[in-house]
């Protein structure tokens, strides 16, 4: 093996093994090291190409829905009212495509497909070693391994468990996959038998649904291929019994879930939410932007405190999210490439195959099937080391099928006459693409350091660090909302005007790049309202009150239209109508926020004090009765912040006040 097909083949193991490793790829360093990868290995080829005075792109049977599917990403990234993100995912997405033809390119014999695919193995093996771990040694209830969702590590292991099974049931011969001349068979079936039930063992502590289900689509796959559907349908029918009767965590969890976590069950819902939105946005809504859209067409969640208090980041299915995001034209065009790759599949097993390049190619089919699976039950191939395993899989498939071929797939030629001008331009594009990635996860870090600071109290380094992050990556919304957050800190304490004013500027620049964020808005409010002096009572306002007051009412009416299930809104809305002694209003306000969250008990506790004001006793009476029959309902509940801040109301004034009004009255 030279040194031009040994390099690729290192940074894609490299890539495989370094993607999981910092919560499964989804952070930004991560996607920084991610990213960089792709492009050295970009980089590589094209130095090999302009050295050898020729650039072949193989021509592939998929290459027309690959074109339109980044041709959608980039038509939904153009017109997204929120670039940002929008641009993060088009770069991600291209990457994608980018490192699809670079491995294509790149397996050009057996081995290498042999190599990638037992480092595959070897780091589900080890992740599963690591979640086995920490459930036995650390007591942790639902390992994740380094991935930060266990749901998404029980996926990325059905891709080794598929591999492995496939090589299990083609069994050993004289030569298989992953042997050495040095292994006996026994030891051979002995490895493959532990690391088989390493495996199983790990997804079941994972307490995975999805991923159990995915397990099973996999396995069926490669049972189906080797043996028929009939005794593939018996077998998966028998594990199916097995999980229903036999006590495992994954049972416990599925007969105890829907009593703990009423969310839980609430795809269905996100699903038809989804398909509204596709159905008003045909267009799509803009890459990345569905969790800020989400809020319009919030459901209730019975059984929670809070019934609209979980903003879904994402519709729990890969198909949809882009349906949302680039339009439902998205789902046609990656459906077509689908099929397109189940024939490249199809044409690998009808062809004459070795015996272990069976297994390898069965296997790898499975664990594509499992993905593709999964991403229909949640939003997995969001985690980049998922999404880079399907990438690979899926070439690795299509490399094989061009092998079978015997070479007689086309190669797109691009003639090379001045290797000055292409070397410089390549140079230019790769050192141009890398400044831009490092300038974002070098912005992020900065960000996430001085977030901290700002925790612990250490606001000149926290103001230092924001502006750093702001003026590296001054389109994030996110970074002038933190710097913002830390200014309004500062005039709340100290009541200096330039603080005001520099806090005020940053939510107004983050509200202008992100317009459809409404926490942003409710900020902006919060800081009019802290102008204005906290919580004045009518009395006592004077002009310039009155007009911090209003500007707070009307940022608060922007904040309900783009979140229109949110009672917070409507209760704070409702406080400032009273604070401005306009009491119908603050009535109606809050008898909004009631009926949609019946829980929220600080908007009770409010309608309580303006009836009692009204000389409205019996209502008054009745609503403080409702407070604590709620917090009597909920008593010794598990809570989280969101429902502490729901329950929390101390309701001793309240009755002394029905009390003293009702013996006046």
């Amino acid at each position: 093996m030279n040194i031009l097909h040994f390099l690729p083949l290192l940074l894609m193991s490299v890539l495989v093994i370094v993607s999981p490793l910092q919560e499964g790829g989804t952070t930004h360093p991560a996607q920084m090291i991610i990213r960089l990868l792709i492009l050295t290995w970009l980089g590589i080829m094209l130095a090999a190409g302009i050295r050898e005075g020729r650039l072949a792109i193989p021509v592939l049977t998929m290459r027309y829905a690959v074109l339109a599917f980044v041709g959608l990403a980039l038509v939904a990234t153009l017109s997204s009212p929120y670039p940002h993100p929008s641009r993060q995912w088009l770069i991600m997405i291209a990457g994608y495509a980018t490192l699809f033809y670079l491995i294509v390119s790149l397996v050009n014999r057996w081995e290498h497909i042999r190599i990638l695919t037992l480092v595959i193995v070897l780091m589900g093996v080890g992740e599963a070693g690591w979640a086995i771990l920490q459930g036995l040694a650390w007591n942790v209830v639902r390992p994740a391994g380094t991935f930060f969702n266990p749901n998404f590590l029980a996926g990325y292991l059905t891709v080794t468990w598929t591999i492995l099974v496939s090589v299990a049931v083609y069994g050993y011969r004289q030569v298989s996959a992953f042997s050495r001349p040095w292994m006996s068979p026994v030891l051979w079936w002995l490895g493959l038998a532990t690391a088989l039930g390493t495996l199983f063992f790990a997804v079941l502590l994972t307490q995975s649904r999805g991923g159990m289900i995915v397990c099973l689509v996999g396995t069926g796959f490669v049972l189906t291929t080797r043996y028929g559907w009939k005794l593939a349908g018996s077998c998966v029918a028998a594990v199916v019994l097995l999980g229903l009767f036999v006590p495992t965590p994954i049972r416990d969890r599925v007969l105890t879930e829907h009593q703990q976590n009423p969310v839980s069950y609430a795809r269905w819902q996100m699903w038809q939410g989804a398909v509204a939105q596709m159905v008003d946005h045909p267009m799509g809504i803009g890459l990345g932007l569905y969790q800020y859209t989400y809020p319009l067409y919030a459901f209730p969640v019975d059984g929670e405190i809070a019934r609209f208090g979980k903003v879904a980041q994402t519709p729990h299915n890969d198909y949809l999210q882009m349906g949302v995001e680039m339009g439902p034209a998205a789902i046609l065009v990656f459906g077509i490439g689908l099929v397109l790759l189940t024939r490249e599949l199809r044409q690998v097993l009808q062809s004459r195959l070795r015996r272990w390049q069976r297994s390898l190619i069965v296997g790898t089919g499975g664990g594509v099937m499992a993905l593709l699976t999964h991403a229909a039950l949640d939003s997995s191939l969001r985690e980049s080391a998922l999404a880079i395993l399907l990438v690979l899989c899926s070439a690795m498939i299509v490399s094989a099928a061009r092998l079978t071929r015997r070479g007689a797939d086309a190669v797109y030629v691009i003639p090379i006459h001045s290797r000055w001008a292409w070397g410089i331009g390549a140079a230019c594009l790769v050192l141009v693409a890398g400044v831009e990635v490092t300038r974002l996860g070098v912005a992020w870090m900065k960000f996430d350091a001085a977030s901290r600071r700002a925790i612990a109290g250490d606001t000149d380094a926290a103001i230092e660090g924001l502006r750093a992050a702001v003026s590296l990556d001054p389109g994030k919304a996110l970074y002038h909302h933190g710097l913002g957050s830390v200014y309004a800190r500062t005039f709340e304490g100290s009541r200096d005007k330039q603080a005001f004013q520099l806090a005020y500027a940053e939510f107004k620049q983050a509200i202008e790049l992100n317009p459809l964020d409404s926490r942003l808005l409710g900020l902006l409010a919060q800081l009019y309202l802290s102008a204005a002096g906290g919580s004045p009572s009518p009395a006592s306002l004077d002009d310039q009150q009155k007009v911090w007051l209003r500007a707070a009412v009307q940022v608060y009416e922007r904040a309900i239209q783009l979140s229109p299930f949110s009672a917070m809104y409507r209760y704070e809305q409702a406080r400032l109508y009273w604070m401005l002694g306009e009491r119908s209003d603050a009535e109606r306000r809050g008898k909004e926020a009631e009926n949609l969250e019946p829980n929220f008990l600080p908007t009770r506790a409010l309608l309580a004090r303006l009836w009692i004001e009204a000389g409205q006793v019996d209502q008054a009476r009745g609503q403080v009765r409702e407070i604590l029959a709620r917090q009597a309902r909920y008593k010794g509940r598990s809570m989280s912040g969101l429902d502490q801040a729901f329950m929390n109301v101390d309701v001793g004034p309240l009755l002394a006040a029905v009390g003293e009004t009702a013996v006046a009255g």
